[in-house]
């Protein structure tokens, strides 16, 4: 306690008011604005966060303002691309000599190779901005870096095109997602919407005998 005040609970109000003032360049009320962050990650996520989202854990909400932080001295070039009633946005950090897109991404270790996510958004930012190259920029907190070129694709602009339309048309009906499985699934706030999980009560030594044969648990039920 700090004299009447519950020191904890106003850096929480003061996280969240941050935390609020940060998501406000995507606009959850209409329907064909779609934001190419939205259609580069979980469809399921994206609907989520529109129609029934969650408060973020506190661990979450200090790593988007750290994310943040670091993004807020770049330009923040926006663009959007129509098609027919959709329209798309993208935001590349930067534009270096008007003619290559920048997005910087903090990870906790440097990639081997840049994950599919974050080049569909980059190539997203290239048709938004009509720009042909860009650079997908790895950093740590400790400050490596890890750069890769990435050229516009029609192939993969086409696949966030469809991913928005979907999203577009689900949120307009009130039609939840399909599952998407991957390996983000394991720290997403909404994992028990889309999976079922019980705890086994058993020991896991009992389990495993009951499947193999073997074991305290099978040779007591020889007996």
């Amino acid at each position: 306690m700090l004299g009447d005040r519950n020191l904890r609970g106003m850096v929480e109000k003061a996280l969240d008011r941050l935390y609020g003032d940060i998501n406000i360049k995507i606009d959850r009320d209409n329907s064909d604005r779609i934001h190419a962050f939205e259609a580069s990650r979980c469809t399921r996520l994206a609907y989520y966060e529109r129609k029934d989202p969650l408060p973020p854990d506190n661990a979450a909400r200090v790593s988007i303002l750290l994310d943040h932080g670091i993004r807020k001295g770049f330009s923040h070039v926006k663009g959007e691309y129509r098609a027919d009633s959709l329209i798309l946005e993208a935001e590349a950090d930067m534009v270096v000599g008007d003619d290559f897109a920048v997005r910087f991404e903090i990870v906790p270790s440097l990639p081997e190779v840049p994950h599919p996510r974050h080049m569909l958004y980059l190539n997203a930012c290239l048709f938004a901005l009509n720009k042909s190259e860009g650079f997908l920029v790895y950093m740590t907190a400790d400050g490596k870096t890890v750069e890769f070129d990435i050229t516009r694709n029609n192939r993969m602009f086409e696949e966030v095109v469809r991913r928005a339309r979907v999203l577009s048309t689900l949120l307009k009906e009130g039609k939840t997602p399909i599952v998407e499985p991957s390996d983000l699934c394991m720290t997403c706030k909404y994992y028990t919407r889309c999976y079922a999980r019980e705890k086994i009560k058993d020991q896991p030594g009992d389990f495993i005998a009951e499947i193999f044969g073997s074991g305290s648990s099978s040779s007591k039920k020889k007996k």
